[in-house]
């Protein structure tokens, strides 16, 4: 049984043209009139691939496959559609829309499955509008929280408001928890150069790393740029550019730890005026809890001495991700069909964060990556070819056969593959 690769790669660019901005890439912020746009586009999909569609109370598209009605608990597939600013097609939506894939090749070969499938568009994952991140998700697994839709965007909008304006319902969230939960399987573009280099189309995921989001902000002393001698000055951009060093340098000492300063604002942001004030943001991740602190605490050391400089030191823990390791059954399950799909069975760590890592102890959980090219993702330029995007969806189906017609998780024997 071969997925449909023709009417999948359609299907990415048809979504790929929501949201397109004066760069050429793609920006659809959650709860913003192209995420909403691409919201319904996607239930008319579903429902044209058979599906049965409805929305939770924050806004999560639920597309049903359970054609003998098993009241059995899901097996659930899913990944997001918003995107960071100037993005490309395939982060998030290759996976959505392969599990959509999936399912319609199940309907298409009238195939009857002992569990339900639910295909899944999770909201807000990337975060970027709110600084947060991963409500869908969080929602689903149960781990959501009442501060989670306080959280304000640029113009103090908060997740709440944005939800309510849309039409959800974000103070029923807790109603759109799903328990049990029987296994969550993720395909996502890798957003790397690792499968790339090993010559691999598709790869099996180990796990998921750490992921620490701040906001710091540094306050100095403002003055005329041109009357303030250089040694009588408490500038909190050179003290910025000594934190960002010092971060990176820790981070690049450290095994599989990466540290990203991504947004950078001062104020007033006057070409002739020494900086009263600057607040940027960080984003630290690691394969190892530890090694974040570690970095952290060498931060600490550089904090101390601007403090002692006149430079004020102000760090908010904004967002924290669990790492989390994916269910060693489920791999091996994952090892066998890739094998059985004549590809190199190739696992690697993830990089990056995503919807999974709120399956940790609710269910099993796998992930499966496909190629991007050059590595490149969050950028217009990411590409993943057809054959690749094809390659990860038909493992994905026959990973979704498999754990759909397992009665519980002592079913070890894997079913024949169609």
């Amino acid at each position: 049984m071969e997925i449909n690769a023709q009417r999948l790669w359609n299907r990415l660019h048809q979504l790929g043209q929501i949201g397109v901005d004066p760069q050429g890439g793609v920006t659809r912020w959650t709860f913003t009139d192209a995420d909403t746009q691409a919201k319904n586009w996607l239930i008319s999909e579903m429902k044209a691939a058979g599906l049965d569609v409805h929305e939770d109370p924050v806004g999560n598209v639920i597309g049903v496959y359970n054609p003998g009605g098993s009241p059995l608990a899901p097996v659930l597939c899913g990944s997001h559609f918003d995107t960071v600013r100037n993005a490309g097609i395939f982060d998030g939506c290759l996976g959505l829309l392969a599990g959509v894939e999936a399912a319609q090749t199940f309907k298409e070969n009238q195939i009857d499955l002992k569990r339900p499938l639910w295909i899944i568009g999770y909201r807000d994952e990337e975060g970027n509008r709110f600084n947060s991140g991963m409500i869908g998700s969080k929602t689903v697994t149960g781990k959501a929280l009442p501060e989670d839709f306080l959280v304000q965007d640029a113009a103090g909008i908060t997740l709440k408001e944005a939800m309510e304006r849309c039409g959800y319902h974000p103070e029923a969230y807790r109603q759109g928890q799903i328990d049990p939960i029987y296994a969550s399987v993720e395909l996502h573009i890798e957003q790397g150069k690792v499968l790339e280099q090993n010559q691999c189309p598709v790869g099996i995921a180990e796990g998921i790393p750490y992921l620490r989001f701040y906001e710091v902000t540094l306050s100095g002393c403002s003055g005329h740029a041109g009357a303030t001698p250089m040694n009588d000055r408490q500038d909190p951009v050179l003290a910025m550019t000594e934190w960002i060093r010092q971060i990176t340098e820790s981070a690049r000492q450290k095994p599989y730890t990466v540290a990203t300063v991504g947004c950078i604002q001062t104020f007033p942001g006057s070409t002739n005026v020494i900086c009263d004030h600057v607040t940027f943001t960080l984003d630290i991740r690691s394969l190892d809890e530890a090694q974040i602190e570690a970095c952290l605490r060498e931060i600490e050391i550089l904090e101390a001495r601007l403090k002692s400089e006149g430079i004020q030191v102000r760090r908010e823990l904004r967002h924290i991700l669990y790492g989390m390791d994916c269910d060693e059954r489920l791999k091996h399950q994952l090892e066998t069909i890739v094998e059985k799909r004549n590809l190199p069975v190739f696992r690697l760590m993830s990089g990056a964060g995503h919807d999974s890592q709120n399956f940790k102890d609710v269910c099993p959980c796998a992930m499966i990556f496909v190629r991007s090219v050059n590595g490149y993702s969050h950028r217009k330029e990411e590409y993943t070819p057809i054959e690749d995007c094809a390659a990860g969806a038909n493992v994905l189906m026959d990973m979704l056969y498999q754990l759909a017609n397992e009665e519980d998780r002592a079913s070890s024997s894997p079913q024949t593959i169609l």
